[in-house]
């Protein structure tokens, strides 16, 4: 085990490619005539494209060809879920081993990036101001897609330092910080603005920025409030939000906490509670902090809402797994002494049922990782229309606006926590809204 502040220095277990490697694995494409790999990318890919250029040594054309439906293709290829999407679809997998699309979408994005094969175009920033609320997936993606259609942004970021969940909700050791402040830069170059440690709702509200020439606002703002357990006791010291968790270690990682201040000591019992990717992330980091820990979950090893590659390499690293076993109780009075669990079993026609049998996992610490809402007081100070279940509310024409004209929203705040990939095909298609309502704006203002 390591020392936290090592974690980005961790060699990824999914390595990068060497140019060799890359190109002997870009010649193995078939090159289909219907290609389904493509029809496994939520973006739409131009996936054969990109990797027949690539086996030819042209990188620059490579690049050309991602960057017609990828803004974030270095972060899209290390984190995407690539193995029940692209890969997942690839003819040679039925067999065999599919491309390793994602590697060689990451090779190609790290050349160009580095080799300057993909010149950026100069922003005239002509059309409009336009201000981004968060820079996670979806605001890097609307800062992308505006700044290149000549649009003057401003990112205005909570945090003290950009990428939103990429920065702070996926563990270093998974995803180096090196690419995210990559792409700022690049944003940067682009002539977008950042301006950190400011949250619009308690620094600034909306009407400052349309007061200061925004003509449209994009709430990319995600979802940061937990569910709790939703079980017995599940409110006394010990119980710690997976999120929150995995947001103080990266804090400490930069030198903003310390890391004596982390929920999670050297020797702890950690139990975490779910099977999805924040879950594994959370139980593989607790690991790194020289706990010992286990993640007790109701349902089967199948049903595990993680990718298949990240529940092996949790296994790898010496994560527990409990399977078939409900929670039902935290264990404690002042604090947490353990989780009592109820034993499920399954029926003929595949439906988890309790056995009524209880049983008590011993912890002085547990982790929660079942999911994350929309923080109630941002959305408030949008003073827009939500969904029933307290997402924002956004229309088709012009895309992604909200009930509030000129304010437009994407990404997990609306959508639902999900992937890098689908927040990012939500902001393209939100940017394109703005866009288009910018333009209308002007065309009538033109004719008054």
């Amino acid at each position: 085990m390591q020392d936290v502040l090592a974690f980005e220095q961790e060699p990824l277990a999914d390595y990068d490619l060497t140019l060799q490697e890359a190109v002997i694995e870009a010649r193995r494409c078939l090159h289909c005539a219907v290609p389904q790999c493509r029809k496994g990318c939520p973006i739409n890919n131009e996936i054969p494209q990109f990797i027949q250029e690539l086996s030819a040594g042209n990188f620059g054309t490579a690049a050309e060809y991602i960057s017609h439906h990828n803004d974030l293709p270095a972060v899209c290829g290390r984190v995407c879920s690539r193995e029940i999407q692209c890969e997942g679809h690839c003819i040679l997998g039925k067999k065999g081993k599919p491309i390793a699309i994602g590697k060689l979408e990451r090779f190609v994005a790290d050349v160009s990036m580095t080799g300057g094969f993909l010149p950026q175009k100069t922003n005239k920033k002509n059309n409009g101001r336009v201000a981004v609320i968060g820079s996670g997936p979806a605001g890097l993606t609307v800062a992308y897609e505006l700044a290149r259609r000549d649009y003057d942004i401003t990112v205005f970021e909570e945090d003290g330092q950009p990428g939103g969940m990429l920065l702070f909700g996926i563990p270093a050791f998974r995803l180096h910080k090196k690419y995210i402040y990559r792409e700022v830069e690049a944003l940067q170059q682009l002539g977008v603005h950042f301006q950190y440690n400011i949250k619009i709702g308690r620094d600034k509200s909306l009407e400052d920025l349309f007061g200061e020439g925004y003509e449209a606002v994009f709430a990319g703002i995600g979802t940061s409030v937990a569910w709790g357990l939703g079980i017995d006791n599940d409110q006394i010291e010990g119980v710690v939000d997976a999120q929150a968790f995995l947001h103080q270690v990266q804090q400490v990682q930069m030198g903003e906490e310390e890391v004596t201040n982390l929920p999670i000591q050297k020797g702890d019992a950690v139990i975490v509670v779910g099977a999805g990717n924040v879950a594994i992330d959370a139980a593989r980091t607790a690991l790194r902090l020289q706990a010992d820990v286990s993640i007790v979950y109701r349902r089967a090893e199948k049903n595990m809402k993680c990718l298949p590659s990240e529940y092996e390499e949790a296994k790898a690293d010496g994560v527990k797994f409990q399977f078939y076993s409900a929670p039902r109780a935290v264990v404690g009075i002042q604090h947490v002494e353990g989780l009592q669990y109820e034993k499920q079993k399954i029926l003929a026609d595949a439906t988890m049922v309790p056995t009524g049998e209880y049983g008590i996992v011993p912890a002085n610490k547990i982790i929660a990782a079942i999911g994350n809402r929309p923080e109630i007081d941002s959305i408030q100070s949008l003073k827009v229309e939500v969904t029933d279940d307290g997402y924002i509310s956004t229309m088709q024409k012009p895309y992604g606006m909200t009930t509030r004209a000129g304010v437009f929203a994407a990404g997990d705040v609306v959508h639902k926590p999900a992937t890098v990939v689908l927040a990012m095909r939500e902001a393209k298609k939100t940017a394109a809204g703005i866009d288009r309502y910018i333009q209308a704006k002007h065309l009538l203002n033109g004719v008054e």
